[in-house]
């Protein structure tokens, strides 16, 4: 009895020290690890729109990405230890950067709001002490001048018109106040759009194959472009039909995913060798946008499309 008392103890042990051994968060497949990309996502968008330089963090997400899509055509999971440890980085710096970006932005709104109160206070300084000042500067410049009285009569020259100098004092908080919405204002985009393209085997437009045969892969380009005004997570499924199939977006479950995170203004080439098995006339090779929704803790369609026509015939024999 003691001896399988003994024995009971030293399986929970090896339990419980294999449990704390094992990574937290560890990614057991490539849909497990995809989720944490998303969590880690969610975090370098905080981090993003606090002010902080999310560039290197964004690198290693889709490093990430790179690792699961390769366990996952491949089968070996081996490649998720490393895209584990690089979400894992990802989640742990992403408020590091989101603080630095916090104390950046509030040193730059200190010192634009310096700047503005500058201004104003040279302005009304101008307009009060703009004459005063002029002629003391002109005494002296002219101190060893003979001034000799002229005739007539006359307005106040325009240098000393108090009306010249509410002008200045215009020019100068006007210019102030519109430096200062151009600061307040930059990097927003009125109109936020992504890019979906479609290359063919040359990276070009129109060069796509009209035939392929079942199980032979062919290569095409994927071209994504980011104009949301934000870091994006984008995914494009790649999905079959034909032309009696629904499209935008295609109720059909996608063949073939790929994942990439884009920031602001960037744009992507990607190779993709797409392998159909199933044979047919007409069919639609649909290539769909969706995006990571923050809200709804998923991927949504973004309303951007694209097809092929392609023939697919048995292979000969």
């Amino acid at each position: 009895m003691f001896e399988m008392c003994k024995v009971g103890f030293t399986v929970i042990a090896l339990l419980l020290l294999t449990a704390l051994a094992t990574p937290m968060g560890l990614c057991a497949t490539p849909d497990d690890a995809r989720m944490h990309v998303a969590e880690a996502y969610e975090a370098v968008l905080e981090a993003y729109e606090a002010g902080g330089n999310v560039t290197l963090l964004i690198g290693r997400l889709n490093e990430a990405l790179k690792l699961i899509a390769e366990a996952e055509s491949s089968g070996d999971l081996s490649p998720l230890d490393e895209a584990n440890r690089l979400i894992k980085s990802v989640i742990e710096d992403a408020p590091k950067v989101r603080d630095e970006g916090l104390k950046s932005r509030n040193s730059m709104y200190i010192l634009y709001g310096s700047t503005l109160t500058m201004a104003v206070a040279l302005a009304v300084l101008a307009y009060f002490y703009g004459p005063r000042l002029f002629w003391r500067i002109w005494v002296r410049l002219r101190a060893d001048h003979r001034v000799s009285p002229c005739s007539g009569g006359g307005s106040s020259p325009m240098i000393l018109s108090s009306e010249a100098w509410a002008v200045v004092m215009a020019v100068i908080l006007v210019g102030a106040v519109f430096a200062a919405s151009q600061i307040i204002t930059a990097g927003r985009v009125t109109e936020p759009f992504s890019e979906l393209g479609v290359l063919g085997p040359k990276m070009k437009i129109g060069d796509y194959p009209r035939t392929v045969i079942v199980g032979e892969k062919f290569r095409l380009y994927l071209y994504v472009g980011n104009h949301m005004g934000k870091p994006i997570y984008y995914v494009v499924f790649v999905k079959l039909g034909n032309a009696s199939t629904p499209v935008d977006p295609m109720p059909v479950e996608p063949f073939m995913r790929l994942d990439l995170i884009l920031m602001h203004g960037e744009n992507r080439t990607v190779p993709v060798d797409i392998g159909l098995t199933e044979s047919g006339v007409d069919k639609r090779l649909i290539f769909e946008l969706w995006v990571y929704n923050s809200t709804v803790k998923d991927f949504t369609y973004h309303g951007r499309w694209c097809q092929l026509w392609l023939n697919v015939t048995a292979p000969p024999g």
